[in-house]
Formats: C-alpha cells, sequence, structure tokens
C-alpha cells in the first residue's frame, strides 16, 4: 500500500516531496511523456520557454520556505512589466494616469469617464451574476465595452454575459473606476509609486519556471514517478478509493492498492474513472464543465530583444492572439545574447480552427500581428515551435458553481481522497496557490486537518 499521486503537476508534485521527505511511501502516475503539465518549460535549440509565462509571487511563508528549499539562489528577483495594447497604442500595466491619458486620448478618456457617472446616475446593476455584470457596476459601459468585453471573449471564448462574476470577483478583486481613478490621481500629485497591493516584482526561477517541478520530481525516490502511465479506473468501496487502474507504456493495465490518493487529475474526469459508476447526476454535471485549451507558438526572432515586457495583452479582436511574453525578459539566461523569443498565446478549444490550423498558418497570423503593432516584421522570424495545451484553464460559466458541487458534494465522503491543483479543483488561481494544496494535502495525509477547499479562496488573493 501506498500514497498515490495522479498527476505531475506542481501541486501533485509537492504532495509527493513532502510525503518522501517525511518517510511516506509515494507513486506519481502521469499520463503525459513529461512532468510539470501547463508549468514546465520547454528547451528549443538555445532557447527556453515557458508555456504562457508564470511569475512566481507569495505571502505564504511555508511555500516561501519550500522553493528557497528547492531551488536556493535559482530564484531572482525581476522588476515587473506589462502593457496593454489598446487602441493603437501601448498601456501601462497596473494603469498609470498618464500612461491611461496617453493610450485613451482624451476623447475616449472623457467618453469612458460619462459612461461611468452616467451609471451612476440612473444607478448600480442590483444582481450582480455574470462577468458583465460585475465590469458595469464598477467601470461602466464604455470602458467594458472597449477593453474588458473584447478581452475577456477572447480569453474564454463565450460571451460576458455567460461568465459567472465568480471570475471577475476572483481575479480583478477589490477594483473599482472611482478607486482607480482616485489612486491614479493621489499617485500623481504626491509622485509615490503604485499602491502596496500591486505587485511590482516577483520572482522567478532562472532557467524557467519548469525547474520548480523539476526540482521537486529530481528528489523523489527513484523508481516513484511513472511517465506515460494514466490512470484509467478509480476503485473504491465504503467511502475509501481502493485501487487505482494505470495503463503502463506497454498498453497492459495494473492494478495498484491505494493508501491515500491525491489527485491533479481534472476533477470532471475524475468522477468518470470511479468504480463503481456514480449516479448520472454526477456524471451529467461533470460534463457542463467547460475547460478552455490553448495554443503556445514559440517564435525565435533574428533580433536582440523587441520589447522590455514581461506580458503584453491584446484585446483586439484583429489580432488573433491574446497574449505575448519574451522569456529574455524574465531571465537572461532563457536565450541567447544576440537573439530573442517571442511566446505567443492562441486561445482555442480543442478541435476547432486554431487548434487545427497549419502552425505555418499560425505563424502568419503572428508575425502580421507582431508587424502590426510595430514588434518585429515577418522576416525576422527564423524558427518556430508550437505547443498544444488540453484543458489549459477551467471556465467559470454562469452555473458552474453549482455543478461544482454536485461533483465535490459526492467525492466528499471519500475519506482518503484529496484534491488539488487547477484542475483537480476546477479553481483559476495563482501557483503559489497550487503548491500550498499539494503541502497541505501531504500534511493532511500525515495526520493535519486543514481545508484544502479554501486555499485560493477564503485567503485574500495575492494581488489585487
Amino acid at each position: 500500500m501506498a500514497n498515490l499521486i495522479i498527476g505531475s503537476g506542481v501541486a501533485g508534485l509537492t504532495a509527493a516531496y513532502t510525503l518522501a521527505r517525511r518517510g511516506a511511501p509515494v507513486q506519481v502516475f502521469e499520463k503525459e511523456p513529461f512532468i510539470g503539465g501547463a508549468s514546465r518549460t520547454i528547451q528549443f535549440g538555445d532557447f527556453r520557454f515557458d508555456l504562457g509565462g508564470h511569475r512566481f509571487y507569495t505571502r505564504n511563508e511555508a511555500v516561501k520556505g519550500l522553493l528557497r528549499e528547492l531551488l536556493g539562489d535559482e530564484m531572482i528577483e525581476v522588476g515587473r512589466i506589462s502593457r496593454i495594447y489598446l487602441n493603437g497604442r501601448f498601456i501601462n500595466y497596473p494603469l498609470t494616469f498618464s500612461s491611461a491619458f496617453h493610450g485613451l486620448g482624451l476623447l475616449k478618456t472623457a467618453s469612458v469617464t460619462a459612461s461611468y457617472l452616467l451609471g451612476r446616475v440612473h444607478g448600480k446593476v442590483r444582481t450582480i451574476r455574470t462577468f458583465e455584470d460585475w465590469v458595469l457596476a464598477r467601470f461602466g459601459r464604455g470602458l467594458y465595452e472597449f477593453y474588458f468585453a473584447p478581452y475577456s471573449e477572447k480569453v474564454w471564448g463565450v460571451p460576458c454575459t455567460e461568465l459567472s462574476a465568480d471570475f471577475a470577483a476572483q481575479r480583478i478583486k477589490g477594483l473599482s473606476f472611482r478607486e482607480a481613478v482616485k489612486n491614479m490621481l493621489v499617485r500623481k500629485l504626491l509622485r509615490s509609486g503604485p499602491p502596496p497591493s500591486l505587485i511590482t516584482a516577483f520572482q522567478y526561477p532562472r532557467l524557467g519556471f519548469g525547474r520548480i517541478p523539476d526540482r521537486l520530481a529530481e528528489a523523489l525516490p527513484a523508481g516513484s514517478l511513472a511517465l506515460e502511465s494514466p490512470v484509467v479506473g478509480v476503485e473504491h468501496a465504503g467511502g475509501r478509493v481502493t485501487a487505482l487502474r494505470v495503463r503502463t507504456p506497454d498498453g497492459a493495465e495494473q492494478r495498484v492498492p491505494a493508501d491515500t490518493v491525491v489527485s491533479s487529475m481534472p476533477i470532471s474526469e475524475l468522477v468518470t474513472r470511479l468504480d463503481p459508476r456514480p449516479p448520472d447526476a454526477v456524471l451529467e454535471a461533470a460534463k457542463k464543465l467547460r475547460y478552455r485549451d490553448l495554443v503556445v507558438l514559440f517564435l525565435v526572432a533574428n533580433r536582440p530583444q523587441i520589447s522590455p515586457d514581461h506580458w503584453i495583452y491584446f484585446p483586439s479582436r484583429r489580432i488573433s492572439f491574446g497574449r505575448i511574453h519574451e522569456p529574455k525578459n524574465w531571465s537572461a539566461d532563457m536565450a541567447p545574447k544576440d537573439r530573442t523569443g517571442i511566446v505567443v498565446e492562441f486561445f482555442c478549444f480543442e478541435g476547432d480552427r486554431v487548434w487545427t490550423a497549419d502552425p505555418a498558418d499560425l505563424v502568419d497570423a503572428a508575425g502580421k500581428g507582431l508587424e502590426q503593432c510595430g514588434l518585429l516584421k515577418r522576416e525576422d522570424i527564423s524558427e518556430y515551435c508550437p505547443v498544444r495545451l488540453t484543458r489549459a484553464y477551467p471556465i467559470y460559466t454562469v452555473g458552474y458553481a453549482a455543478q461544482l458541487q454536485v461533483l465535490l458534494d459526492y467525492l466528499k465522503p471519500f475519506e482518503n481522497l484529496y484534491l488539488v491543483g487547477r484542475n483537480g479543483m476546477f479553481r483559476y488561481t495563482s501557483a503559489d496557490y497550487y503548491i500550498d494544496m499539494g503541502l497541505k494535502a501531504a500534511e493532511n495525509i500525515l495526520g493535519a486537518d486543514h481545508d484544502l477547499h479554501a486555499i485560493g479562496t477564503a485567503q485574500e488573493y495575492a494581488e489585487k
């Protein structure tokens, strides 16, 4: 009998590492031929790149201690620079007074402000149910239609009227038009920096975010990590998981008895693997949970640098990708001195025209968009590497919480099953919380009593 871990993302590997360090037997099963999931760093020739760019910031001392223990002086501090390409101009993000005014222009600034004030006169949105409701109540229709709606719909692939207000409340918590203007004016008058709730620097592993799962895996006992070994069955009886059925790389099926199970498998998949089978209502709820997929396109450019930014966001529908980052700006060791790499993110659904597109066509689309913004010319691109990610992000559609609760209520009586991670919990938050889930799941197995479901929700989000 052993402590079995499903998935080798940062949450699952943290749980395995913590248990193994305390002398508990562990076995990790990963369906892919690599570890790290969406947190891995890919080597492409002389370049390294992350799948989306993952900065690291936390207020959790236990998580900080784990990273120091794993990486030591590999962690570097990086000053944050991010911008939005809006209205044909680059605007600093987080917003500054001068950048917003310059980027929007006098007429658009006046229009956005008037829209906000008009909303105040005619009353607030009474019922906050959707993402649209939440944004209109805090920013007005002008800014909603100019920025929030096009960018959000590009990222999530559904109308803002179908996105839950939960997403806005969690990811842009504490913001309002009035507070944003007040903060910008006060900082301008006092010549002070950004408010303390905004992160201006973050930690980053010198050789990419994937060094975190790499180091976790390297520290595990020999033979405790099985790649290309998907879990195809989860046997249970009497409120306990009794065994996992795993398909081995040679195609055989192996039954592995379980003492405890930590699962970062998508919760909607986990319930379909259960044996005995759950009630139909549970399986129907699982089908209603939706995920957004992603094509990451890495471009090699024959230039030393294209911008100073860590991220640039593109809300315009005329540009097909949603976000880019330049790994060299995160760490100089991610690219040679005379060339740079650009990570371009195309948000999509598995099987749609973006997902199935010829990579050369995506390179042309990326080159066209980057040239339109004045960042790069198509002929500067010499090589490329596409990576497709399924279930990259859980989508908080209206009603998702009720469907998720059906699954959680069914799984709650399983006393030796612990859910962790972005997809294991169906929770979109930051990497430090996923690591904390792994830590606390392991501690629960060893006798603690942490509420895993409170992580990333009951605690204050790291960046308002």
